[in-house]
């Protein structure tokens, strides 16, 4: 003869275990608000570019890559002819000009240099607006082609 016992108060009876067939939680996944029109697409696109446009401009600024601007190219030159044409008039023979003329290489190189990083910069910020510009044309050729795609599956549904 088997006894019965009562259930105990602390105790908690078993959760039977859920079915085979139950279907399995799916996982939450993110989802982007799908856009009604090609132009919504457009404006998220052209509001993109602007962004990335106006960063690209403002990051890549020759100025502050060159530490020089060419408004500061002319004095910085002035101020080597007039260092040259002190210096030039306190020689006395061939090799003191010599070394003065090689303080006046010096000072336009420098300022040679601080031009030819200036129009690097300048080049490297045209690269990176014109390959924005390009991101663009793609981008409102792939939005073309899903709307040419979407019109033809209305026209043969």
């Amino acid at each position: 003869m088997t006894t019965h016992k009562a259930p105990d108060a602390g105790i908690m009876p078993e959760v039977p275990p859920t079915p085979n067939h139950a279907p399995a939680p799916k996982p939450k996944r993110l989802k982007l608000a799908k856009l009604r029109s090609a132009n919504g697409a457009r404006i998220i696109l052209g509001s993109l570019l602007a962004l990335l446009l106006i960063a690209t401009w403002l990051a890549n600024n020759p100025g502050l890559q060159s530490g020089s601007s060419p408004s500061d190219w002319k004095s910085e030159l002035s101020t080597a002819d007039l260092k040259n044409t002190i210096n030039n008039g306190e020689t006395k023979g061939a090799p003191q000009q010599t070394v003065v003329y090689g303080w006046y290489a010096n000072d336009i190189a420098a300022v040679t240099a601080a031009q030819n990083t200036y129009i690097a910069a300048s080049f490297a910020r045209n690269g990176n607006l014109l390959v924005l510009l390009g991101l663009g044309m793609a981008g409102e050729l792939v939005i073309r082609g899903a709307e040419r795609a979407r019109i033809n599956r209305r026209a043969t549904a």
